[in-house]
């Protein structure tokens, strides 16, 4: 596997191929964090494809100063943000991101599994944005403190305190609602 740094530098150079490569190494955890926010296949194919051509045309841009899937992470948090926000709706976690659910021999268990996923989801949707994108940024895409700050614009204490907050609101929410 070729190193990104000299990816970054053939991109930046003009190497077309260099940039199918990062394409093919970040597809899919883009077009996944993109699915998260847009809650269905074609917009998020459609943000996934609109991030990669930003970056391609604002490479120059891309200073280093984060890692490259950070920089990615916030064009396309950036775009999804924007696209929701045209569309004045509120973002949602899709449920068909989430672990298949167990198979179980009761089909009632598969409903009350499925209902705690949406109370999940709905009590997610309704934390306020920056702590919406902590949650899901640390447990969807496993990312460190830093890494989250860089992406939502905000130190890394402040990611943590996001993080913290919004977690603590979910177990609220999730409690009010009986599914806790």
């Amino acid at each position: 596997m070729i190193d990104e740094t000299l990816l970054l530098q053939r991109v930046k150079a003009g190497d077309r191929t260099a940039f199918d490569s990062l394409v093919d190494r970040y597809h899919r955890e883009i077009y996944f964090l993109a699915l998260r926010f847009m809650k269905n296949a074609e917009d998020a194919e459609d943000v996934t494809q609109q991030a990669f051509l930003r970056a391609f045309e604002k490479i120059d841009s891309f200073r280093g100063d984060a890692a490259f899937n950070t920089w990615l992470y916030r064009v396309t948090v950036n775009l999804c943000n924007s696209r929701l926000r045209s569309r004045k709706e509120t973002a949602e976690l899709n449920e068909n991101t989430r672990d298949e659910l167990s198979q179980d021999d009761s089909p009632s268990a598969g409903i009350i599994k499925q209902e705690a996923s949406s109370a999940a989801s709905s009590a997610v949707e309704s934390l306020p944005e920056k702590q919406r994108l902590a949650v899901s940024l640390r447990v969807f895409n496993e990312l460190s403190y830093r890494e989250i700050g860089e992406i939502i614009g905000c130190s890394e204490q402040t990611a943590k305190v996001n993080f913290h907050y919004g977690m603590e609101n979910l177990r609220k929410k999730m409690k009010q609602n009986g599914t806790l």
